[in-house]
């Protein structure tokens, strides 16, 4: 697929389209990791330039058709020794993988909280259907009484609405959108990641870690 232009700590460059592979282009490795960023819980070890992470999940849920994914990463600078890719593959897996046991967090609290919505509007969505059936058979009614009749039925028409759209928002909408990022997370955490270089250039003896 084609990789686009995302800002980063260095520009993120367009490469050739492929159909199953994420490419990005950085200048180094100080531009895949925030150096001055301290790691928070549960991430350990450097973090992730948070626009890369973000491009890269992204780039994931728009191939929400491939099961699998490779991440073809292009440095500009030296090449990073056997070790230090070793290293990068292992801080994407680990990384992607906790944002995925995060956001699988997010969505049992959603549920949680979406399913305690539905059951406080219930009673009061069950009062107002109740009227609203009451009111059905005179909204038709062409005195004053009967506009008020209609108002009132629109108004509880309102109030049954109301109700019950945190409880679909939550429980439908929100669920779908965690439900795709999730699946984009754990296919980035079990991608394939390689590496290319700039042709004639000698390996970095730059540590990964701080």
């Amino acid at each position: 697929m084609s990789a686009g232009v995302v800002p980063a700590a260095e520009p993120v460059t367009h490469l050739a389209p492929s159909p199953d592979r994420i490419e990005v282009r950085l200048k180094d490795l100080d531009a895949l990791f925030d150096r001055d960023a301290r790691p928070v819980y549960p991430h350990t070890g450097p973090v992730i330039e948070d626009s890369v992470a973000k491009f890269l999940l992204r780039a994931a849920r728009e191939q929400r058709g491939r099961h699998e994914l490779a991440i073809a990463l292009s440095f500009d600078g030296a090449p990073l020794g056997p070790a230090q890719e070793a290293a990068v593959r292992t801080h994407l897996s680990r990384y992607f993988a906790n944002e995925a046991e995060l956001a699988s967090l997010d969505l049992r609290v959603n549920r949680t909280e979406g399913v305690g919505s539905l059951w406080y509007a219930a009673p009061l969505v069950a009062v107002a259907l109740l009227v609203m059936g009451l009111l059905y058979s005179q909204v038709g009614a062409l005195s004053g009484t009967g506009y008020l009749i209609a108002l009132t039925y629109l108004i509880f028409a309102t109030i049954v609405w109301v109700m019950l759209w945190d409880p679909v928002e939550v429980l439908l909408f929100d669920s779908y959108f965690i439900r795709s990022r999730i699946r984009a997370q754990r296919k980035l955490s079990a991608a394939t990641v390689e590496f290319t270089y700039p042709s004639g250039t000698l390996p970095s003896p730059a540590p990964l870690a701080r």
